[in-house]
């Protein structure tokens, strides 16, 4: 009788964190346009963004993303998983954390493939009740001997939440 208690309260808990409250976790997509650093090196760049809050400030954040380089055959191209804090403050949101993935930069014929590695600070703002708008800083390290060193990303983007 207690096992069968038990595993029905493991059930009933596991059905509550899946389920959970409508606002225990919010989703966000968000497409932005970016400035890479050092700016002699890179042209503008863009991205996209995946973003689920849990508990209001818990934040895992998938991001793709695209840099040109000098030429149309420079570029470098980054996948980045991110763990970020982000309490909302009213209509805006603080958010700050680290993320870790991976990049291919090319060069002409040469190319290059490392880890990506992020500090990322920036700020969300919730403009009625789908539309965000954000800005945001990254300073960036990447593995190896890059074909092109990026130390920092500035972006502005926007997107929808649901």
């Amino acid at each position: 009788m207690c096992v069968r208690s038990a595993g029905r309260l493991a059930g009933a808990l596991a059905l509550l964190l899946v389920l959970g409250p409508a606002r225990a976790w919010a989703v966000d997509v968000t497409a932005f346009a970016a400035m890479p650093m050092p700016t002699d090196v890179w042209g503008a760049g863009y991205g996209a963004t995946l973003s689920m809050t849990w508990f209001k400030v818990l934040c895992v954040e998938g991001e793709a993303a695209r840099m040109q380089g000098e030429t149309v055959n420079d570029g470098m191209t980054s996948f980045t998983g991110s763990a970020l804090l982000a309490p909302p403050i009213r209509k805006f949101t603080p958010y700050g954390g680290f993320g870790i993935g991976l990049f291919r930069q090319s060069q002409g014929a040469r190319s290059d493939t490392g880890i990506v590695r992020a500090l990322v600070l920036g700020l969300k703002a919730k403009l009625g009740s789908l539309l965000i708008v954000k800005a945001e800083f990254r300073r960036l390290t990447l593995s190896g001997e890059p074909l092109m060193q990026i130390t920092r990303r500035v972006s502005l983007g926007a997107g929808i939440a649901f």
